[in-house]
């Protein structure tokens, strides 16, 4: 095995790692936001699985790439993994799992996520695998906000919901012309390609403009934008440095006792109960993006009498808060409270599919204490409790995120407590 100094060396910027064993043979492809970090973690992290100690004890080099964005690292690791196949990103997680993207046939080809890209007959193309979902989901909403493309498995009669929202150019319907354009340059992202298309766009964008199709350039150098404000590294201000050590701590706190990789946290939601009474009892769900609240995404829910419990209640909430996927499911949720809360969320949780897919954490009053269920496939079979310093960034962020839910749960059930005649003013001030 290799020293654990090995990773001193690694640069502390995005990329992709290759373990390699003796034979220099690669065994391992992983991706990171922070090379050296997340390196790091695989050699002093006490990890029991077998496997993963097995692979540790194979180690004897590491090569990695840097990249100047993270959804870069998404990209590369996916190709590589494709390219060496090494064998422990398959032991470590069942080859079924991985997503590829798909690209079909069709005449206005759809773009798809699938799991075994070989055994459908109707892909003409496929990228992958990638081992984070939420990453993958990640850059296709990033690709479709520049490159509107059709995702529905049958061809509709009229517009849909992603035209509307400029998401689809609606080619089943408008006969887009252009439309085999756009599926070459989401390809050419998708491999990474990123100068040559840039340089694609430029020269359309150009010629456009020699035709006087000002609207059509303008479009152009929209994408044009939208593409290099990914690969523009710029200085982070010292708030900026706060809210990713936050996020980063926060992170490997998942991927320690968790067993739970996000690769990116861009959206925490934290939940809150407040029963003070039979009549009365809300819920409060608050959302914090990139480490900051948006008071935007905040949302209350009163809740039937019959669920008297803070157990009861957190799981009705939850369940019907995750109802709604246009919210856009969070990476990790946080509940007020301990080993009850956090059972009935997980409940809550299993019940719409998304166990082990969801970061779950609890922060209790008392010592503000961590307390973390360690989750298998759809059970939690045991837990963990940590207690981090007051100057914890991780620590910090989750305390924050607990205190708005009860800031704001308490705030709904006083509007609920008030007279009739006070309550319309206060309905409209909802934070």
């Amino acid at each position: 095995m290799a020293s654990q100094k090995i990773y001193q060396n690694l640069p502390q910027s995005p990329g992709v790692y290759l373990f390699k064993d003796k034979k220099q043979k690669v065994i391992y492809i992983g991706k990171a936001i922070n090379l050296r970090n997340r390196v790091k973690n695989h050699f002093t992290d006490k990890n029991d699985d077998l496997r993963h100690k097995n692979l540790i004890s194979l180690v004897e080099k590491i090569d990695f790439q840097t990249v100047s964005w993270e959804f870069e690292a998404l990209l590369l690791e996916a190709r590589l993994i494709k390219q060496y196949k090494p064998k422990f990103n398959i032991l470590l997680k069942d080859d079924t799992r991985y997503l590829y993207v798909g690209i079909t046939k069709d005449k206005f080809p759809q773009i798809k996520l699938v799991r075994q890209p070989e055994k459908d007959e109707n892909l003409s193309d496929w990228f992958g695998p990638f081992p984070s979902s939420y990453g993958l989901k990640e850059v296709l909403r990033f690709v479709r906000r520049i490159f509107p493309y059709r995702s529905c498995e049958n061809l509709p009669k009229k517009p849909c919901l992603y035209s509307h929202l400029k998401l689809c150019s609606a080619p089943c319907i408008n006969q887009v012309e252009s439309y085999p354009q756009t599926i070459r340059k989401i390809k050419m992202l998708l491999n990474g390609e990123v100068k040559p298309l840039i340089s694609l766009l430029t020269k359309q964008m150009n010629l456009s403009s020699q035709k006087q199709k000002f609207e059509e350039a303008q479009g152009y150098k929209k994408q044009i934008e939208m593409i290099q404000n990914l690969l523009t590294k710029r200085p982070k201000s010292a708030e900026e440095e706060r809210f990713v050590k936050q996020l980063e701590q926060l992170k490997n706190i998942l991927i320690r006792y968790q067993n739970f990789d996000p690769f990116i946290i861009h959206r925490l939601e934290a939940y809150d109960i407040s029963n003070l009474g039979k009549e009365i009892i809300v819920g409060s769900m608050v959302a914090f993006i990139d480490g900051e609240p948006d008071t935007s995404q905040y949302r209350k829910f009163r809740i039937s009498n019959q669920f008297q419990d803070d157990f009861g209640a957190i799981k009705q909430v939850i369940l019907r808060r995750l109802g709604h996927q246009e919210w856009v499911y969070p990476q990790v949720i946080l509940v007020d409270g301990g080993k009850g809360q956090i059972s009935a969320a997980f409940e809550a949780i299993k019940e719409k599919n998304l166990a082990g897919k969801v970061g779950l954490l609890g922060l209790t009053k008392e010592l503000e204490t961590i307390v973390i269920p360690e989750i298998k496939i759809d059970k939690i079979t045991g837990w963990k409790k940590l207690n981090l310093s007051i100057n914890s960034p991780a620590l910090q962020l989750l305390q924050h995120s607990r205190d708005e839910a009860h800031r704001f749960a308490q705030r709904y059930y006083k509007i609920l407590a008030l007279p009739p005649e006070l309550k319309s003013n206060q309905k409209r001030k909802n934070f």
